[in-house]
């Protein structure tokens, strides 16, 4: 059988083949339909590991290219994050991943081959020590010309973050490379294990399945496994079982996830507003941290929609706050509003949390109400179209979802009119 997919299965087979190797991107005919397009959320999300999990943790910094919003990209890797962790539960692998910082970053390149070609190992164990993280994770723009969404090398991973490789199991995908997962046997150009290979079942691919002609977004959540069934099929084979290599990578001695150490945490944030400097259009978030003073750190800033709307409420917030040593206090601005103001009464509500510590853990969050300032309520635009907030029978919603599901609509929407254009 002739393979028409060249594909990575571990740094010494990247070196020596060539850099071209990966995922096959999606052809627009493959695209879904607007209700099956995946909706990236708001949502709260301070950790990406439940509390009291005992097991191996593989901390990741993520990098983006700073065309991307950082609200844009944090929703991706959440649901990324969170559909990897989901499948070692379903495999019953006592495994999680954790994000540990997401920073713009921009490489050299116009997509996934150019920008392996562009960079070298020792730019990123800066980073991996300063952040305890075992691997990078580089999410890029790809201009598609080298014809794949992902690749790993070493104890990298770089993607590209285009409508056409939305899989919502990319990035799971690419870290089961770094943890020696395979794709399907007649998928994979060298073959130096014997158990370790992706399957079908119940008519669909797992996740580490290269097949990318196949449905990909109605797709087995998990790795290939034997003791998995779907439709009374069996996930796998003694042939065709990642999980039971994932299980044996996490417990090597020399496994990725053990060769930086996790960061100390020195101290706990806290979150308030400034009253006295705060106005209608912009709150001022004061950010505190407390213990160790002399040890600088960092920690993510980030609001939530509970049922404000972003882009519409309020501009949304995701941004680092670096504190240096024997300094104790910083200040966000939170704007309140957008260039598409809301001509409505009443008060919505959002979230401003913190996430992703640098030597520093998370405060607790802040609940902030959201009202349309009176200077617009009084404008031009406004005048004569103020609307009263809307109830739960007004909008035929018993369950009231609020700002969620009116900014799902609106993904949905914009997702269908992508689908369309030629």
């Amino acid at each position: 059988m002739k393979i028409k997919h060249l594909v990575i299965v571990s740094l010494a087979t990247f070196i020596s083949s060539s850099p071209l190797a990966g995922m096959i991107p999606y052809s627009v005919e493959n695209m879904p339909k607007s209700e099956s397009w995946p909706a990236y959320e708001a949502q709260t999300y301070n950790s990406q590991v439940e509390s009291g999990f005992i097991g191996a943790i593989s901390n990741i910094v993520v990098l983006y290219d700073p065309a991307f919003s950082p609200e844009q990209i944090n929703r991706y890797v959440i649901e990324q994050v969170t559909l990897a962790n989901n499948a070692h539960k379903i495999n019953n692998v006592q495994y999680r991943r954790n994000i540990v910082a997401v920073l713009p970053w921009k490489l050299q390149g116009s997509n996934v081959a150019e920008a392996v070609d562009s960079f070298t190992y020792n730019e990123f164990d800066t980073l991996r020590k300063k952040y305890g993280a075992s691997l990078v994770s580089i999410i890029i723009e790809s201009d598609l010309k080298d014809a794949q969404c992902g690749v790993q090398n070493g104890y990298h991973t770089i993607t590209a973050f285009n409508r056409q490789c939305a899989l919502p199991t990319l990035l799971a995908h690419e870290w089961g490379h770094v943890d020696r997962l395979n794709h399907e046997y007649d998928l994979t150009e060298s073959h130096f294990e014997d158990d370790n290979y992706a399957w079908q079942c119940g008519g669909k691919p797992t996740i580490m399945s290269a097949n990318l002609n196949f449905n990909q977004f109605d797709l087995n959540n998990f790795y290939s496994d034997p003791n998995i069934t779907r439709d009374g099929e069996a996930c796998g084979t003694t042939v065709a079982n990642n999980a039971r290599v994932l299980n044996d990578t996490i417990q090597h001695q020399s496994a990725v996830w053990r060769e930086v150490a996790p960061l100390n945490i020195v101290g706990k944030v806290t979150i308030e507003v400034d009253k006295n400097k705060s106005s209608e259009s912009i709150k001022v978030i004061t950010v505190t941290r407390d213990g160790d003073l002399t040890v600088p750190g960092s920690i993510e800033i980030y609001s939530d929609a509970v049922t404000a709307i972003p882009s519409r409420d309020y501009s949304e917030l995701a941004t680092r706050v670096t504190f240096a040593a024997n300094e104790n206090s910083k200040t966000v601005e939170f704007k309140i509003g957008s260039n598409n103001p809301v001509c409505e009464t009443g008060t919505r509500s959002v979230l401003i949390g913190s996430r992703w510590g640098e030597k520093l853990s998370n405060s607790a969050d802040l609940s902030l109400s959201v009202t349309t300032p009176l200077s617009v309520l009084n404008s031009k635009q406004c005048k004569g179209n103020i609307e009263e907030p809307s109830t739960d029978k007004d909008n035929n919603n018993s369950g009231g979802g609020g700002g969620s599901t009116n900014l799902l609509a609106l993904l949905s929407l914009l997702a269908l009119a992508f689908t369309r254009r030629k």
